[in-house]
């Protein structure tokens, strides 16, 4: 996932924006991947299984990226988050350079007329 969205950085330096968005798996989201991919993301069975205390479930985080019409996504278990986080990190910090700096208008003052 990391090196398909440093590819997209890298295209986006031409023209474009690159969108990344994470969430955390809920029990439906993971009901619904179950029929679509016939197979849980890693550390979904952990949170797929009926406990009285929902504060100790550790759910799996989804994490998408778009450039134009190209769409990734990949699914990070909780064990493996902190790894993850540090090789988007890596990435990100890598593709700084093509942020642009915001141009800010100045507003006009008004010139007081003597009369």
């Amino acid at each position: 996932f990391t090196v398909e969205l440093g590819k997209f950085y890298e295209l986006s330096k031409e023209s474009g924006t690159v969108a990344v968005t994470m969430k955390r798996m809920t029990p439906e989201r993971l009901a619904i991947t179950l029929k679509v991919k016939k197979q849980l993301p890693k550390g979904g069975q952990d949170a797929m299984k009926k406990t009285d205390d929902a504060s100790t479930l550790r759910y799996p985080c989804l994490v998408r990226a778009t450039y134009k019409t190209k769409k990734i996504s990949t699914t990070v278990s909780v064990d493996e988050f902190d790894r993850f986080q540090s090789a988007y990190s890596t990435v990100i910090r890598a593709y700084m350079d093509t942020l642009k700096k915001k141009e800010r208008v100045k507003k006009a003052k008004k010139a007081k007329t003597s009369a």
